[in-house]
């Protein structure tokens, strides 16, 4: 993805991304026994999730993106889009969250029902739920803070009137709002000089606490603050790795739910930093392939990993596409007939045919059942009956490091998700615009790894067996990278 006037879209479609990978992640702990080792999305917990299915803490961070994705900030519109989602029978509501929406369902404002909740339970109005959800405020309001604050207390007041909850809201999407723009995980102290002066010192007091450890120390992690802190020590205090360091962002959502207790909720919490910090391109093609909502929550279809991307992008971009249309359009073939117009291309890969490699004329004539897109599609391009199960991954045809920070994780992740398809007996098309630089250097990871060549070696085997085949000079450093010497060295290096 594209920067769009300075912003980094792969990181703000992290956002949504990282919000519901984590979602999805914890859900089957939630106040059950956590992992020891790594989550798994197996589905199940207290809504008997599917495996991949998010839960209420990323519907009602839709319900946000999709009033910010319009180009529309106004808390009284997200607050109907709250009712409607509850009026729609979820599965799980957090009861703080349900004593608000029940109330205003039934007669009077809602803000107004949470201030008065408060008022009468001023004990026990901090709990997580506006935090789960506020990530989305952050990309309305990138790049000004005093309206990211305002949006984030706001919007949290709307159910939990408490100004713990709205403060903590504040803290997370500055910090999301400095992921984004700087590439930092403690954007989070930027955010205590727009607090009350007088809350500074509390606050300042528990980051200290989150920076002294460990994550575990925040299992009680229904209230906010906790929560707050939970979410914040599991990134802190996971290393980044030297290798492929975006894959932090897994390591930190493993430790989210290993601390146990409200798994869903801190785990999505912390997704939604990591994925602001490390992009879209972060999040592993096997979470996203699976990741999807409930058909009739909110009355929508049933949303994937590609609808949380275009809110995201949406929401940054302020209600804007692209010149193509891109995200919103349905069908951008009409853009790429015009700048690469071209005939269908598909070719079967010679050491196995049950991949092939296409270029984005090709895949209306083709089926699989897993379809790979390395460039932009329209939300209605794919028929779901010849593509049943597609992922969108973000790689750039460009030779400058920095527009494909993740470029060697990207490849390697991609690789062993295919290897994986094809071992499950699923037919897979991996496709970009014109089959020329993406699609073969994909083809060639997966080569490199199913048959244990060299990383360059795999990208000519692929190159000759495509007419429109070129070699991008980054592509092929990453490949030879990751695959040096074939399998032996690979796995010497600990890559495989």
């Amino acid at each position: 993805m594209s920067s769009w006037e300075g912003v980094d879209l792969d990181r703000c479609a992290g956002v949504m991304l990282g919000l519901a990978a984590g979602d999805a992640l914890g859900a089957g702990y939630e106040f059950g026994s956590p992992p020891t080792g790594e989550a798994v999305m197996k589905g199940g917990g207290l809504g008997s999730w599917d495996p991949g299915e998010w839960t209420d803490d990323t519907q009602l961070a839709i319900c946000i993106a999709e009033e910010t994705a319009g180009g529309g900030a106004d808390p009284a519109e997200i607050g109907e889009r709250f009712l409607d989602w509850y009026r729609s029978g979820p599965a799980d509501v957090g009861n703080q969250t349900r004593s608000a929406l029940a109330r205003a369902r039934d007669g009077g404002e809602l803000s107004g029902v949470a201030s008065s909740l408060f008022m009468a339970n001023p004990r026990s109005s901090a709990g997580n739920g506006s935090l789960m959800r506020t990530a989305p405020v952050a990309l309305a309001g990138l790049g000004n803070d005093s309206e990211i604050v305002r949006l984030a207390t706001t919007v949290s007041a709307l159910t939990h009137a408490d100004p713990l909850a709205g403060e903590a809201c504040a803290l997370w999407c500055i910090g999301v709002d400095r992921a984004i723009r700087f590439g930092t995980l403690r954007g989070v102290w930027d955010g205590l000089e727009h607090l009350p002066a007088e809350h500074q010192g509390y606050w300042q007091a528990r980051l200290e606490e989150v920076e002294n450890g460990p994550p575990s120390r925040f299992d009680h992690n229904g209230f906010v603050v906790t929560a707050f802190q939970a979410a914040l020590a599991a990134i802190w205090h996971t290393p980044v790795p030297e290798v492929e360091p975006c894959r932090h962002l897994q390591h930190a959502l493993h430790a989210a739910v290993r601390i146990g207790n409200d798994t869903d909720t801190v785990a999505a919490i912390t997704g939604s930093l990591l994925g602001a910090r490390w992009g879209a391109s972060a999040v592993p093609a096997e979470w996203r392939s699976i990741l999807h909502g409930k058909p009739g929550i909110y009355g929508r279809p049933d949303y994937t990993s590609r609808d949380l991307v275009r809110l995201a992008v949406m929401s940054a971009r302020r209600g804007s596409a692209d010149g193509a249309g891109w995200p919103d359009a349905q069908d951008l073939t009409p853009y790429y007939e015009r700048h690469w117009p071209g005939s269908p291309c598909v070719r079967e890969l010679a050491e196995d045919p049950g991949v092939a490699l296409a270029n984005v004329f090709g895949v209306s004539v083709a089926k699989a059942d897993v379809t790979v897109s390395l460039c932009r599609m329209g939300r209605g391009q794919l028929d779901e009956r010849t593509h049943p199960l597609r992922v969108e991954m973000s790689l750039l045809d460009e030779v400058d490091p920095a527009k494909n920070p993740n470029l060697e994780f990207v490849f390697h992740d991609l690789a062993k998700s295919i290897v994986r398809w094809r071992d499950e007996g699923k037919t897979v098309l991996v496709h970009c615009v014109q089959a020329e630089r993406r699609t073969p250097a994909v083809g060639a990871a997966y080569l490199a790894e199913r048959k244990g060549l060299p990383g360059k070696v795999a990208l000519e085997t692929v190159c000759a067996q495509l007419p429109s085949a070129r070699v991008n000079p980054a592509f092929a450093e990453a490949l030879g990278n990751v695959w040096p010497g074939g399998r032996a060295t690979a796995t010497r290096a600990g890559l495989l």
